[in-house]
């Protein structure tokens, strides 16, 4: 399937988007597989589905002052439900008129809907990466110790996800010590630790969840030191590309089990479509559209 071309701001005032279509937004976004997957399973679900017939999954540069702008000429077109991602999730949940608690939660909106008012705000990241974990190595986080690295948007929604879901315990590695322990503070909840990367302490048996964006160039560095994946049980890396991450590569050397962030993007996914139609689409013509 051909890999949609990418739209602009200027773009949206020249009748390549339509009436009840779909997008992602971010910057940058040339690299997301969103529309691969999403025009897979419109394709299925097209045909007996009359509503779906036509519409499209598009891809959409926005920088982050434009955000404003595009989310109010969406609206206006009639957009049928947009994903936002880089860098655009927390200025997202702001800009939203409706908030669904899964967007609270973690302070953080990777899925709009639209709704009289404009559009609603909802999270689905940390959902989605929930049963992706699932999915890719027997069980989800519960009674796990989760190892977060960075403290962004994404950060948050699957930490807010791993303490729901009862992990046994959350530390939060960040660059930034400021932004770890302000996310530590804003979870609290005492199973929660935080620090530097350069002082992992992964405990045994932890799944590490790479949650920057360090993976999604090919030349990009691990975000944590070489050995400190020493005793993990499983790596996820929420980055993807046609390399593989330097923190994947540093997972195989060890033997230890590890997967890029194709199944999290599947599902959430997922999840957001069925916000928009009410349908859940065919999870399996998405996984092979993704190449996974």
């Amino acid at each position: 399937m051909a890999t949609p071309e990418t739209l602009t701001l200027a773009d949206l005032g020249a009748g390549r988007f339509q009436a009840g279509d779909f997008a992602v937004l971010g910057d940058p976004v040339a690299h997301s597989l969103s529309p691969v997957m999403h025009q897979a399973s419109l394709a299925l679900l097209a045909p007996g589905h009359a509503g779906l017939r036509g519409r499209r999954y598009h891809r959409i540069h926005i920088a982050a002052w434009q955000l404003p702008e595009a989310l109010a000429k969406l609206r206006l077109i009639g957009a049928g439900g947009l994903n936002l991602t880089v860098p655009h999730k927390t200025e997202a949940l702001r800009l939203a008129q409706e908030r669904d608690l899964s967007a609270e939660d973690c302070g953080a909106a990777n899925t709009l809907a639209p709704v009289p008012a404009g559009w609603k705000a909802y999270n689905t990241d940390g959902a989605g990466f929930a049963e992706a974990l699932a999915e890719r190595c027997g069980s989800g986080p519960q009674g796990r110790a989760v190892v977060i690295l960075g403290a962004g948007g994404a950060a948050r929604a699957i930490a807010t996800a791993c303490l729901r879901l009862g992990c046994a315990s959350l530390r939060i590695l960040n660059r930034s010590a400021d932004k770890a322990e302000m996310l530590a503070g804003q979870l609290a909840d005492a199973r929660v630790s935080h620090g530097a990367p350069s002082d992992p302490r992964v405990p045994e048996g932890a799944v590490v969840v790479n949650c920057t964006t360090l993976g999604l160039r090919a030349e990009d560095a691990s975000p944590i030191p070489a050995g400190a994946l020493q005793g993990a049980a499983f790596v996820y890396d929420t980055t993807y590309g046609a390399h593989r991450s330097a923190l994947l590569r540093e997972a195989d050397s060890l033997r230890i089990p590890g997967c890029d962030g194709r199944s999290m993007l599947r599902w959430q996914g997922a999840l957001a479509f069925r916000i928009w139609t009410g349908i859940l689409p065919p999870l399996r013509a998405m996984a092979r559209a993704l190449g996974e």
